[in-house]
């Protein structure tokens, strides 16, 4: 793959799902030069976003136009003309909330897996759905109503039929990380789409062994190139250690932040 078909893997991270996945109330927008995700339902700038838009600055006016007023988060791809992007969103009041490395690995050699004396076990049933949900809502400082809505997100996907990703949850007794991935609808690309783990097990290798565990079973079902946007100084500069490369990166603006 070229740079420009891996740039384009990066950000198929945040549309391409399952149609079962897909409700009604979402509305999509996929072209070349620009790609919009709006929820009817969802007040949320992660719901609501502009991935890609490599429009003309003239038509920025009618992106607004698409949200109806609705909150949303714009994820500029920075090059050498981004800048004037910024500045036009800073006139209609978006700011810079986040930044966003977009990293990838292209899957050639099995990964090393170093013998732990931790449990790395697939999300199937609903105990590991909930374990799961825990260990998230540790993490982020999830409220009671959060964490039951992330198990119950976690038990649909997990009866999804023909579903293309799945949880994995790491023990030591009590669940201490997880992650998250997701295929391509081709299956050649495997999605690194969230992962946590609690502060007193950080530095410890669980990450990496995670990370390494999931490209070898990516490689194993044929697929070729591993892909994230990882949020800068968090898990980028483990991701670089074991040769993920920068291919780009994303400033993430928002209008009113609602979460």
């Amino acid at each position: 793959m070229n740079k420009k078909q891996i740039v384009q893997a990066i950000e198929a991270i945040q549309w391409d799902y399952e149609e079962a996945l897909v409700p009604e109330s979402i509305h999509y927008i996929q072209k070349d030069d620009v790609v919009m995700i709006k929820n009817e339902n969802s007040t949320s700038i992660y719901a609501n976003k502009v991935i890609r838009f490599d429009k003309s600055y003239d038509e920025i006016d009618e992106v607004f136009a698409f949200f109806e007023g609705c909150p949303f988060s714009w994820w500029v791809r920075v090059d050498s003309q981004s800048s004037e992007l910024e500045a036009e969103l800073a006139k209609r009041g978006m700011c810079h909330l986040d930044t966003y490395i977009g990293l990838a690995k292209e899957l050639h050699k099995k990964e090393k897996e170093v013998d732990s004396k931790y449990i790395y076990q697939e999300v199937t049933t609903e105990k590991g759905a909930l374990l799961h949900a825990q260990v998230a809502s540790e993490i982020w400082g999830y409220d009671k109503k959060a964490e039951q809505a992330a198990f119950s997100e976690r038990m649909n996907y997990v009866k999804l039929p023909n579903r293309r990703g799945g949880y994995m949850v790491v023990l030591d007794e009590l669940p201490i990380a997880y992650s998250n991935y997701r295929y391509s609808h081709d299956y050649s690309v495997l999605y690194l789409n969230g992962s946590g783990v609690i502060e007193s097990y950080r530095g410890k290798g669980v990450y990496r062994e995670m990370v390494a565990r999931r490209l070898n079973e990516a490689i194993r079902k044929g697929c070729h190139l591993v892909v994230t946007q990882a949020k800068q100084g968090t898990s980028e500069p483990i991701l670089k250690k074991v040769g993920f490369i920068e291919y780009a990166t994303y400033k993430q603006f928002v209008t009113n932040h609602k979460g």
